[in-house]
């Protein structure tokens, strides 16, 4: 059989059971704060824990704010998605203006790709206005740099939109 060969050592020995503690009172929540956005508790709330209401309600209480919860983070995807894609368009369309400006040769593999591209996004656009040119593949492309302003107000307007659609509400000043 083992012996201890430290009998006196206190982590050596066992405790018999809790400590005597005298109960401590329970906290008092502070006063709610008028206008303020008080925090959604699951379990809380009225009706909610009280003796009249069902548990297959309040189950479905919960199961209703987890899918607002998942539906807000979808729109949120979607909103830093469409940050993204605006990013990569200017990026792509400010390389097709800084290309035309400077004359690179559209017979090149990345001008010709870079040039397909951005044709799809700028076909709106294309006979807005003329494009004054001082050399054979040399343009001052107007109409890029228009396009470029309507996408970018477009994708802001939408991102706005999506951000209000998940924020919470102001509270109203009188």
């Amino acid at each position: 059989m083992y012996q201890n060969p430290y009998p006196n050592d206190p982590a050596a020995t066992q405790a018999s059971g809790p400590p005597d503690m005298e109960e401590l009172p329970l906290k008092q929540a502070p006063p709610p704060v008028s206008g303020a956005a008080q925090p959604i508790v699951p379990g809380s709330g009225p009706g909610i824990g009280d003796e009249g209401v069902n548990p297959e309600e309040e189950g479905e209480v919960i199961e209703a704010r987890e899918e607002a919860r998942t539906v807000k983070f979808a729109i949120g995807k979607l909103n830093d998605f469409l940050q993204w894609f605006i990013v990569v368009l200017e990026i792509t369309l400010l390389l097709r203006f800084l290309f035309k400006l400077i004359g690179a040769n559209p017979d090149n593999i990345f001008a010709a790709f870079l040039y397909a591209l951005t044709d799809i996004v700028l076909y709106p656009f294309s006979n807005l206005v003329g494009a004054p040119s001082l050399h054979q593949n040399q343009s001052f492309e107007w109409s890029t740099l228009i396009a470029m302003l309507i996408y970018w107000l477009v994708f802001y307007a939408i991102r706005k939109f999506l951000s209000i659609l998940i924020s919470e509400p102001e509270p109203s000043t009188p």
